[in-house]
């Protein structure tokens, strides 16, 4: 996130405050963490007028996906009223922020977690009911358990989302965010053909400009994650490597900000 300084496509003027994010960059194509940067010009969002440089990488890509995978939610039928909705990977940059939204929007939000002493945390961002991952046991997940969930957000795959999806509610929305447990999914047709449950896939890469806008735009206001932005870590760009165990470990709650160089665009 950052200011422009120069640019060849009409769209784009010097001085505009922007915000870039999936697409090929930080994969195929370099900078994710380079003071300056060049990119195509539909790769680039403009960013909400009340939202910082700071505030926009607070929420990231996790955020941003967060965002998407509610608003897929709501367009599929989800309403606060229609029962409760559970967060996978609540402790994450996409399970925190998700969290603060729903929450934020009138949801009863049940989070889901391995790490019992996050309890306090996770209530503090929002959830009405924390539940500990190990007190379900997805080797015995029948084609449909009891009809409990109206939505929800899951950033594991595997057992866990096969469980969510047979527990869920007639006309609930499950959106697909993440494969931290596993890449796999097994399931049976029960819950689509007799529950009419939703499999939502949440790709936030290939977002149409238009919906990513949209998204942007309602994180900077209404959606706003206060709490999450409360609590973010910033570190320096050479404190960097040593943060990654934390994460390949999954010891990291929140969002952390990489400090590249002293801020001068607000």
């Amino acid at each position: 996130s950052g200011t422009v300084e120069q640019s060849n496509d009409p769209r784009w003027k010097k001085g505009d405050k922007v915000i870039v994010h999936a697409y090929d960059f930080g994969v195929a194509h370099d900078g994710g963490y380079s003071e300056r940067v060049r990119v195509p010009g539909d790769w680039v969002v403009r960013r909400p007028e009340s939202m910082t440089a700071f505030d926009a990488m607070t929420l990231g890509t996790a955020g941003f996906t967060a965002g998407q995978a509610v608003q897929l939610m709501e367009h599929n039928g989800l309403k606060p009223g229609n029962g409760p909705v559970a967060v996978t990977g609540a402790t994450g940059g996409v399970g925190s922020v998700a969290i603060e939204v729903l929450a934020k929007s009138g949801y009863h939000v049940v989070a889901i977690t391995g790490k019992a002493e996050e309890a306090g945390y996770l209530k503090g961002i929002g959830a009405k009911e924390v539940l500990l991952r190990d007190s379900i046991d997805v080797t015995k997940v029948r084609p449909l358990e009891k009809a409990t969930w109206a939505g929800a957000i899951d950033n594991l795959g595997g057992g866990i989302l096969s469980w969510l999806l047979a527990s869920s509610q007639v006309g609930a929305t499950v959106a697909s965010v993440g494969l931290a447990a596993s890449h796999k999914l097994e399931t049976t047709v029960m819950p689509f053909i007799l529950r009419g449950v939703m499999l939502l896939g949440v790709d936030s890469a290939n977002c149409a400009m238009g919906a990513r806008q949209r998204i942007w735009n309602k994180l900077a206001v209404e959606w706003r994650p206060d709490s999450v932005h409360d609590q973010v870590r910033t570190i320096d760009f050479d404190e960097l490597p040593t943060h990654f165990d934390a994460y390949i470990k999954g010891m990291v709650r929140g969002r952390t900000v990489v400090r590249i160089a002293p801020d001068t665009h607000p």
